[in-house]
């Protein structure tokens, strides 16, 4: 990704419902970006061959290869690119098959225009971010240089987690709270037991989770009953 103004950003929508392909055409034409628009998967890697787009947006649900089966294919296309999913549900199941797809965050529909154009922001903001960085990093050869690139890096990181929380709404002091359960308990344990232990509410709880798990400070895993049913499980990355 190269240095964007509201001018070149290039957005991809991918969506099988026309009208909301001229929504978030709309859209994006109010920013000053420009829309590019695909009614599939396929329609997309044709688009993604001329132009590389700066964020993807995906819908849910689509005939034939739907959101989460689209995502993971772009991903691998698009290792660098944001990928926002449009979906009209908000269950942990559903947002969890996201990030594991490689999403890097979900938009509501009905969609609002505010919340996805700050969405979309932010994710450019991040995006950016990352590139300056790398291209920081190359240039470093001696000491000093070494050592300015890493504080550099370090600001980097905390201005990424600002930007984060502010998208998100996470609180320093919640998520404190979270970290210090969760290393209190060396076994891994489901959100219902985590919610008990934190008295964070499970809606709240699960957006934290997330966030720790994209950190890469948690890890996670799935336990069935007899039902078949997987609970997902979390606990603290032992990093020792």
């Amino acid at each position: 990704m190269t240095e964007m103004t509201a001018q070149t950003v290039r957005i991809l929508a991918i969506d099988d419902n026309p009208d909301i392909l001229y929504t978030l055409e709309q859209i994006c034409r109010f920013q000053g970006w420009i829309p590019l628009m695909a009614n599939g998967y396929d329609e997309a890697v044709e688009v993604i061959r001329s132009q590389t787009p700066d964020l993807v947006l995906v819908d849910y649900h689509m005939p034939g290869r739907d959101g989460i089966s689209t995502v993971s294919e772009l991903r691998k296309i698009l290792p660098e690119v944001p990928i926002v999913v449009l979906t009209i549900e908000e269950s942990d199941g559903v947002v969890q098959r996201f990030a594991e797809a490689g999403a890097d965050d979900y938009a509501l529909k009905p969609i609002k225009a505010i919340d996805l154009i700050s969405r979309i922001k932010v994710h450019l903001q991040l995006a950016a971010k990352r590139v300056s960085l790398q291209a920081s990093g190359t240039e470093d050869h001696g000491g000093r240089a070494a050592e300015a690139g890493e504080n550099q890096a370090d600001t980097g990181e905390k201005n990424h987690r600002q930007d984060v929380f502010r998208e998100k709404g996470i609180s320093e002091v919640t998520l404190t709270k979270l970290e210090k359960a969760l290393k209190g308990e060396a076994g891994f344990r489901d959100i219902d037991e985590i919610e008990t232990a934190t008295t964070i509410k499970k809606k709240t709880l699960y957006r934290y989770l997330q966030f720790l798990l994209k950190e890469g400070r948690i890890e996670q895993d799935y336990s069935y009953g007899e039902m078949g049913r997987p609970r997902t499980l979390y606990r603290w990355k032992n990093e020792h």
